[in-house]
């Protein structure tokens, strides 16, 4: 359950709307600052970049307008319908007298300085312009700024002539004056990101130096630059092309032509900051796989600590070597400073480079409390208070411990619900983290990139509903976390107990009979499985993939991620080949038992796939598809409550309440409904979402979304004792041949504070497409429909589609406030 989440469906009254038009509509004529500004002068108002092509159309023109306007600066006052508020508070909050207050606040945090015509440089500004395009290949461009003057506010337009951009011809790279290089300058060609024909670009010559600068220090090159590498471009070869010649400086230092090997590494895993000593090498040092583990208060396992370390003594200096053992030290999450110096080794007959590896360690236990305001997507709200006991170095082997006890009490806001339902929920949860595999068998792990690790959980959590239930549920799991690179990421439970107990009340009970459904999620059970899960994320990749690419951003990513989960299979196999029968009546029918307790056995996966698609750098159109199904058998007639799919809500299809949905065509009657919660076998969701930067760190976004869930075997149709079921969902379970007629569809619109390390996001949403109840199914003598009834209640609603009335609004808009983006 997503406790940062909250779904509200506010009834919004039209008559809110006047009085927030007249205030715009009195306020911001006087809020256009115009009657502050100097004599003779205007506000500037941005600049426009006015294109001419004179050799016919030229590629990339919008790409390069954007860019472009990124270099002028500065940048216009925001406005508002014509208006500059914010430079109107300004010059009304005067001169403050006091650097704190409200006339301090008004001037510097919320007003703005006046951006006035003479602030700008088009003469400046143009050379910048010109000289951006020869660096981008377009060498015969030319700018020329025009004043464009207003009575208030001024324009300056930048007269563009622009001609087609140069290409490359030939890259010739040197062949080296000596053995020492001719042999790492013969491989450079395969992994250039030069290429003939290409678009002659500055940055992508950079690039290129600073990618030969790395693979020649990863070969041992330790004091070798890119300052050394130099392109010469020759434009005069005709056609609009470019030949390159790379070179290498005449005067290179000599030590930047020897390779350099490791001789001595000393690591120092208590090394002090502050103030820079180092523990006595002499009575401290331990040899551990030829390092020299200093260590005078001996916190750490030495092993633990070189194990991780992929710098070798006698191997040639790699910058990659480096790199990694700096990531995979701090990876450990044990130590707040890691650092390593070089320096050449005393010996004069041979190029070696001694190494001090300096780390730092963070404190080792720390005690965190915490008070939150605690928001579930099914409406669920209410104070909690949390402390986190953390050891970073468990049993000497960076291993992290963590002890977390957990409190909250919430009451259910909602208008489905007629009565709120208040809950007191406590928890206890360990968790023990170590940097490495732990298994009984030798696991292969070839990476040299990652760290694996493995994970042991237990925890106990109860939650009481006042006067209803109170669930009581125990879970204990073993597992590895490992990275296959870094996109690739892999999560194995072979170990992942759970066991869930119900206290209910006698009224509870009651309200239990004759709710089949319902009542099997409230039966003590014991969920005994394995579990995998594989990520593949792009966006994790881009920094690599876009280490020597001048766009900030990739324009196509994509997400996967896809469980299986499989339970009781292991054990009920055990339990036959034994000869133990079942023992336990339930549903009419024998069970096995685990300590007198039935067990659950199915077998669960999903599929999330995600493709972004970023064509511009503030636009983006973000889509997903998921998919999953849930089947019970054996020793489970359905499948465990906590492990059926849900729909609806912040995350899902915004235009329906969370859990409110399906499954299949049937409807649950809001007005009667004692728990919205409809929960299925089968899930199927799309969605698409076009997000755009509004202004600064205000985003806003269009959405829609579509999908449901489904039953895998319909609620029977009587009870145990021969009753009808009168809680039966009719219409809920899958068809092959109709189950495309039963897809829910909404749209909306979003917006969202993106402040890169914290996401507050609304969404406003409203249904197209949904399944409607008859009214014979209404009211105290509600009818029963068949099941052709239940799958024709579909309807595109477009036509009823009205926001001036207040009683369409209360139906229909659904407010999604949530932390974070929905995928």
């Amino acid at each position: 359950m997503n406790k940062r989440l909250l779904t509200v469906c506010p009834c919004v009254s039209s008559g809110l709307y006047i009085p927030f038009l007249l205030f715009f509509a009195i306020l911001l004529p006087g809020c256009t600052a115009t009657r502050y500004l100097p004599p003779g002068e205007t506000f500037y108002n941005g600049a426009e970049i006015d294109f001419q092509m004179p050799q016919g159309a030229v590629r990339r023109r919008g790409t390069l307008e954007t860019e472009m306007q990124e270099y002028i600066v500065p940048k216009p006052n925001d406005k508002i319908l014509g208006a500059r508020p914010w430079v109107w508070l300004y010059y009304v909050a005067g001169t403050p007298k006091k650097e704190k207050g409200l006339r301090s606040f008004l001037k510097k945090k919320i007003g703005q300085a006046p951006v006035l015509l003479k602030d700008a440089t088009p003469d400046r500004t143009a050379n910048l312009l010109t000289g951006y395009l020869n660096n981008e290949g377009y060498f015969e461009s030319k700018v020329v700024p025009e004043i464009k003057k207003g009575k208030t506010q001024s324009t300056v337009i930048y007269h563009t002539e622009l001609h087609r951009a140069y290409r490359l011809r030939t890259i010739t790279y040197p062949k080296g004056r000596d053995s020492t290089y001719a042999v790492v300058l013969r491989t450079l060609r395969e992994k250039s990101i030069l290429r003939p024909n290409i678009r002659y670009d500055l940055e992508r010559l950079k690039a290129e130096q600073e990618r030969i600068e790395e693979e020649v220090e990863n070969v041992g090159f330790f004091y070798f630059d890119d300052r050394y590498l130099i392109f010469e471009a020759d434009s005069t070869v005709g056609e609009k092309k470019v030949d390159l010649t790379l070179r290498l400086e005449k005067d290179i230092p000599p030590r930047a032509r020897k390779i350099y090997r490791l001789d001595k590494i000393n690591v120092f895993p208590n090394y002090v900051l502050s103030t820079d000593t180092l523990p006595n090498t002499k009575s401290d040092t331990t040899m551990v796989n030829n390092y020299q583990y200093i260590d005078n208060k001996h916190a750490f396992r030495p092993r633990i600590i070189t194990d991780v370390i992929n710098l070798k003594k006698g191997e040639l200096y790699s910058r990659e070597a480096r790199e990694l053992s700096l990531s995979h030290l701090m990876g450990l999450g044990t130590f707040k400073f890691v650092n390593i110096k070089f320096t050449e080794s005393p010996r004069t007959d041979s190029a070696m480079l001694d190494a001090q590896i300096l780390m730092t360690p963070l404190k080792k236990k720390s005690l965190r409390a915490e008070i939150q305001a605690t928001s579930k997507s099914n409406n669920f709200v209410g104070p909690g208070v949390a402390f986190t006991f953390t050891n970073r170095n468990f049993l000497r082997g960076a291993e992290l411990f963590q002890l977390k006890l957990t409190s909250a009490y919430e009451v259910q806001i909602s208008k489905q619900v007629s009565q709120p339902v208040n809950s007191l929920e406590l928890g206890l949860e360990s968790s023990l983290t170590i940097p490495r595999f732990i298994s009984p068998i030798k696991i292969d792990y070839k990476s040299s990139r990652y760290l694996p690790k493995t994970v042991i959980k237990a925890a106990v959590n109860v939650q009481n509903r006042v006067l209803y239930y109170r669930l009581t549920s125990f879970n204990v799991a073993y597992g590895y976390n490992w990275r296959e690179s870094s996109s690739k990421s892999h999560e194995l439970y072979p170990v992942d107990i759970a066991f869930v107990q119900t206290k209910k009340t006698k009224d509870f009970e009651d309200m239990l009979t004759g709710n089949t459904v319902l009542s099997s999620s409230f039966v003590d059970q014991f969920i005994v499985g394995t579990r995998y899960s594989y990520t593949l994320n792009t966006q994790l990749s881009q920094e690599v993939a876009q280490k020597y690419e001048r766009r900030k951003f990739r324009e196509h990513n994509f997400y996967f991620n896809g469980n299986i989960d499989v339970a009781g299979n292991l054990l009920n196999t055990v339990q036959r080949t034994s000869g133990i029968k079942p023992g336990l009546e339930q549903d009419g029918r024998k069970v096995h038992t685990l300590f007198n307790s039935p067990y659950s056995q199915y077998v669960r996966g999903d599929v999330d796939f995600r493709y972004y698609w970023q064509w511009a750098r503030h636009s983006k159109i973000a889509t997903r598809a998921v998919a999953g199904v849930g089947y019970a058998y054996g020793n489970s007639r359905t499948m465990p409550y906590i492990k059926q799919f849900a729909i609806g809500g912040s995350n899902s299809i915004r235009a329906f309440p969370a859990r409110s949905l399906g499954p299949g065509s049937y409807v649950l009657d809001l007005d009667k409904a004692f728990f919205i919660d409809q929960r299925g076998d089968i899930k199927l969701e799309a969605n698409a979402e076009y997000r755009f930067d509004i202004i600064k760190s205000f985003k806003g976004a269009v959405f829609v979304d579509a999908g449901n869930i489904w039953l895998m075997r319909p609620d029977p149709e009587t009870l145990e004792n021969g009753e009808p079921n009168t809680a039966k969902r009719v219409g809920g379970e899958f068809q092959r041949k109709s189950f495309m007629n039963e897809i829910a569809v909404g749209t909306g619109i979003g917006f969202r504070m993106d402040f890169s390390f914290f996401v507050l996001r609304l969404d406003i949403a409203f249904p197209l497409r949904k399944a409607i109840l008859y009214p014979e199914e209404k009211g105290e003598t509600a009818a029963v429909v068949s099941e052709e009834q239940a799958r024709q209640r579909w309807r595109w609603v477009f036509d009823d589609i009205d926001f001036t009335k207040p009683g369409w609004r209360s139906d229909n808009l659904i407010f999604n406030i949530a932390i974070g983006y929905p995928f």
